[in-house]
């Protein structure tokens, strides 16, 4: 009876209003709210409400677990192919991993084609040695209105600079989709369509050789 007249300890409660946002920041609050909860519901045994601050922090670890392997997977997935993708697929390529490096792209061509353009960008510059997004690319070539939780780019023209053998900078440009629309509706690809290089001396240097870059 004594229990039933005993208030609802505040922080019980406020576990549980934050234990219901999908949002990773209230799920930790949610877990330290309902912790707190239980240290005062033990020490004082003037408020009630271990049962809610159990749940809230059972919910909140559950969601913040969710939040953080999502994270995960997408840094290690859709974050590095952005950043990595081009360099990655090239570097396979170019040590003989033609499979490897047409898997870097939403349709496959030929392995005899691949070869073709590994061998050319090979002759003209040499090994890859390493490459990153061009820090000094526009804004205006990601459209806003394409992204992705706000974050990601559906589909963009991304810019790298390469580095071959012999600190020669190449830059590259290459076409990335994140959904592509199949024959079965909107499917997550994070692939690339083409690579190109502009290359005023040699001429350009494109993959697929038949893609229209514009």
């Amino acid at each position: 009876g004594l229990y039933a007249f005993k208030k609802m300890n505040p922080w019980s409660m406020v576990a549980a209003l934050c234990a219901v946002g999908i949002c990773p920041l209230f799920s930790i609050a949610a877990i330290f709210a309902g912790s707190r909860a239980l240290i005062e519901i033990k020490a004082r045994g003037e408020t009630r409400g271990a049962r809610l601050a159990w749940v809230s922090i059972l919910v909140g670890a559950t969601i913040t677990g969710i939040w953080g392997g999502g994270m995960l997977w997408w840094n290690m997935n859709v974050r590095s192919m952005i950043e990595q993708g081009p360099i990655q697929a090239i570097i396979y390529g170019q040590s003989g991993n033609v499979e490897e490096f047409l898997d870097y792209f939403i349709v496959h061509t030929s392995p005899e084609e691949a070869a073709s353009f590994l061998q050319d960008l090979h002759e003209r510059y040499g090994e890859l040695q390493n490459g990153h997004l061009n820090p000094d690319i526009e804004e205006s070539s990601v459209d806003s209105d394409s992204l992705f939780l706000g974050m990601v780019p559906e589909e963009a023209k991304l810019q790298y600079l390469l580095v071959f053998e012999g600190d020669k900078m190449v830059s590259l440009t290459a076409h990335y989709e994140l959904f592509n629309d199949g024959i079965s509706g909107n499917q997550f690809t994070n692939r690339f369509t083409w690579f190109a290089i502009q290359d005023e001396k040699n001429g350009s240097l494109v993959y697929p050789a038949d893609t229209d870059t514009d």
